[in-house]
């Protein structure tokens, strides 16, 4: 058995502590206390050897884990009193089953806010959700998308099947806060990186619970999203240095971030802030490409494309094009 559970303390002036847990376990009894801030109770229900883990993230009131199991469970469980809880089946291998209805591959799990779960594993499985508190997720809907949160949640079964690109969206949000560096108690930006993260997070679970309740609209004009598109990469190219919030590009639309991420999702397939960052990246990279033998300073082109976090942009630049600024400017520079 393994087990890590620690908090990390960034300003002893706020309750700011990230609570991590990292926990492999050998007994059914034993998993079912691993997950923090839950109240389970599960029962094996295949036979053998049992193995889990469960990894776990919290921070200003909002959680993210990772759940696996070797063997089929049955579990009663409740989360942490008055929130939702919103996430993807990632490993199923065998029958299972949340809030009774079947699970299957790219399904949408959710949990309505003091609502006790019944959740019965396959033989091998794995899920990732997001515990968020329900005032925050009704307010940021409320803000964002001029809707009810409730009205949308009534619409909702526990489980609803997504499309592929939606499902990897999600997930994609979910594991990044999964793998949140909290390694560096002094990094300054830790806090703003979280709270990035966290409207990132709700964007993803409000654009999945719109893609499962939404009905189709047959006179559908499908210029629009492509307008959107081409307004919010005008905007972006204008203001490089300071590119507009998803709030502002809303505003100056006129249109809610449920549009506004369904756009690029029909038109790209991914998030207006992938799209936007992307952009950006671009440029920096054909400034790269085109710089004189002298030229030596990225952080400055990155600082003058909006990117004030060099290690951040680093990482975002490799994850795009496969290899680190330098190593763009380097073969730029044996190409003169």
């Amino acid at each position: 058995m393994g087990f890590k559970e620690t908090f990390l303390d960034i300003d002893p002036l706020v309750d700011a502590s990230f609570h991590l847990v990292r926990r492999n376990t050998t007994d059914v009894l034993e998993q079912a206390e691993a997950v923090p801030f839950w109240s389970q109770d599960y029962t094996q229900l295949a036979k053998g050897s049992f193995s889990g883990s469960v990894n776990s993230i919290s921070h200003n009131g909002i959680q993210i884990f990772t759940e696996t199991m070797n063997r089929a469970v049955d579990q009663i469980a409740s989360a942490p009193q008055d929130c939702y809880v919103i996430g993807l089946p990632t490993i199923i291998e065998g029958e299972a089953s949340w809030g009774l209805l079947p699970v299957r591959t790219h399904s949408l799990i959710t949990l309505d806010k003091n609502a006790e779960l019944y959740f019965k594993t396959s033989m091998i499985s794995e899920i990732t959700v997001a515990v968020i508190p329900a005032r925050r997720l009704e307010e940021y809907a409320e803000k964002i998308d001029w809707i009810d949160f409730r009205k949308v949640m009534s619409t909702i079964k526990p489980v609803e099947l997504l499309h592929p690109n939606v499902a990897r969206l999600l997930l994609t949000t979910l594991m990044y806060g999964m793998e949140f560096d909290t390694s560096d108690a002094q990094d300054i930006n830790l806090q703003e990186k979280w709270q990035s993260f966290e409207e990132d997070l709700m964007s993803a679970c409000l654009h999945a619970l719109f893609h499962a309740s939404e009905n189709t609209h047959p006179h559908f004009d499908h210029r629009i999203p492509r307008y959107i598109v081409n307004r919010v990469r005008s905007s972006t190219l204008t203001n490089p240095a300071f590119p507009l919030s998803i709030e502002e590009l809303c505003l100056s639309l006129r249109v809610s971030r449920r549009t506004l991420n369904h756009a690029f999702i029909r038109v790209l397939g991914i998030t207006p802030v992938s799209y936007m960052r992307n952009v950006r990246l671009q440029r920096i990279r054909q400034e790269l490409l085109n710089a004189p033998k002298d030229f030596s300073s990225i952080a400055h082109v990155a600082t003058k494309w909006g990117f004030w976090h060099m290690s951040l942009f680093s990482r975002y630049y490799r994850e795009l094009f496969g290899e680190c600024p330098i190593d763009t400017l380097q073969r730029a520079k044996s190409h003169k």
